[in-house]
């Protein structure tokens, strides 16, 4: 079921984003950035190990300034996690710009890829891609919630995992 709710995403976004007007590197593109904190947290599984536990951090979003779309908004979000299982940690850092539709007043559907670094204590750091859909709740001019159902594909395919992540964060200046 998830796959084909990831696929429809896809194939919506991918009709949409083909009837827009694209901007790249403009002025507009700079002048309200709607910058915000959340908390996250949630669950990780890891394919290879049988292993899941919870994974907390701290996500930075923006509207992306380098490229926007004339109907919808592409919103940059920049995260820190950990994942910590007995004695594994995870540290990971990654960059997921998210093509949002808004579905009614105040809610949005998001849907883009991940590129991201990773690092588990004792071992290098080595990199991931992965893709993720997302919802975002409004509740006031600040406060909003979240969740993100992601994917990630590490370089090191012992890591790859599936993340089912919650957000409560406050937009800065919107």
């Amino acid at each position: 079921m998830k796959k084909i709710i990831a696929s429809l995403l896809i194939l919506g976004g991918t009709l949409s984003t083909q009837a827009e007007d694209w901007t790249f590197f403009s002025e507009n593109n700079i002048e309200d950035k709607q910058s915000g904190l959340a908390l996250i947290g949630g669950s990780l599984d890891l394919h290879q190990h049988d292993n899941s536990g919870s994974i907390h951090g701290l996500e930075l979003s923006f509207v992306a300034p380098c490229v926007q779309a004339s109907e919808h908004t592409v919103r940059q979000q920049l995260s820190l996690t950990k994942f910590d299982k007995g004695s594994m940690n995870i540290y990971s850092f990654e960059a997921n710009p998210h093509y949002l539709f808004k579905v009614e007043e105040h809610t949005y559907l998001g849907v883009g890829p991940s590129l991201g670094l990773m690092k588990v204590e004792g071992d290098d750091i080595f990199g991931s891609i992965g893709v993720g859909v997302s919802i975002r709740k409004d509740l006031t001019k600040n406060l909003f919630l979240g969740a993100e159902y992601r994917r990630n594909y590490a370089t090191d395919n012992d890591y790859s995992n599936t993340r089912l992540i919650g957000k409560i964060g406050y937009f800065f200046n919107k």
